[in-house]
């Protein structure tokens, strides 16, 4: 239940809409962004961008926002990136004492994004206005999904 909160908050904190990329997700894309990543950093998950579009769009960012709105967004972006090249699931054959290490190294990746997406929301929460802030309170305990 945990990992559904943490990856909600990660991916799309505030979002009235979005999705959860599940282990699948991660495992598939893991192999080719080991490659790509000694290249460019990959692009973030499609759904991450919907999720600041739909976010910006939730809490109708003016342009004085831009600054914070912007740095929260980057943040989010970096989060969804280690998240998705993060493996998450053991080989088929492994023990518990592997999968229970696979599920540590996985949550610690989203442990250490949610401590660096506290204080990008910290600066954003401080510019908005109190509706604002009102709908950015409703989008956060409704999580992930909406």
């Amino acid at each position: 239940m945990s990992r559904f909160i943490l990856a909600g908050v990660l991916s799309g904190a505030l979002m009235m809409a979005g999705s959860y990329h599940g282990p699948a997700t991660a495992q598939q894309s893991a192999a080719s962004e080991v490659i790509l990543a000694q290249a460019a950093p990959a692009p973030p998950p499609p759904n991450v961008e919907a999720n600041i579009a739909n976010l910006r769009r939730s809490l109708q960012i003016t342009p004085a926002q831009e600054g914070p709105f912007n740095a929260f967004a980057t943040v989010m972006r970096e989060n969804a990136r280690a998240e998705a090249s993060a493996p998450h699931q053991p080989p088929a054959n492994a023990s518990a004492v592997d999968e229970l290490r696979a599920e540590i190294q996985y949550d610690e990746v989203e442990l250490t994004g949610l401590k660096r997406l506290l204080p990008a929301l910290e600066g954003l929460y401080a510019v908005l206005t109190p509706a604002q802030k009102q709908a950015a309170n409703a989008a956060f305990r409704q999580g992930p999904g909406g």
